[in-house]
């Protein structure tokens, strides 16, 4: 589980490496994609019980199967359900409860 946050933290980095500021909240709202065997940081944009927006996802395209691990050590499967430049939307296997703690800092 350190691992896993390490690599978040390394992916937020990289965010503000490249000089885009970090919104609110944003430095622990990252996520790391799992897709076609590689692993890539993403921005969480939004999230709700039924899927999740995401930047700076490149080489996804509708259908592909996914797992999106989360900084609270969650981890998500679901499908891209649309793709546009960077950004993309993934709909969950399975809903969230409603008052699953994930939502609870979206």
């Amino acid at each position: 589980m350190q691992h896993q946050a390490k690599r978040l933290q390394t992916c937020a980095q990289r965010s503000l490496a490249r000089g885009r500021p970090l919104e609110r909240n944003e430095a622990t709202r990252h996520a790391i994609v799992h897709s076609h065997g590689r692993l890539q940081c993403a921005a969480v944009h939004d999230l709700s019980r039924e899927g999740i927006k995401l930047d700076n996802a490149f080489g996804l395209t509708p259908g592909d199967a996914v797992t999106v691990e989360l900084l609270s050590r969650r981890t998500l499967g679901g499908t891209v359900a649309w793709s546009v430049a960077a950004f993309c939307g993934i709909e969950f296997d399975r809903p969230l409860a409603e008052d699953d703690p994930v939502l609870a800092d979206a």
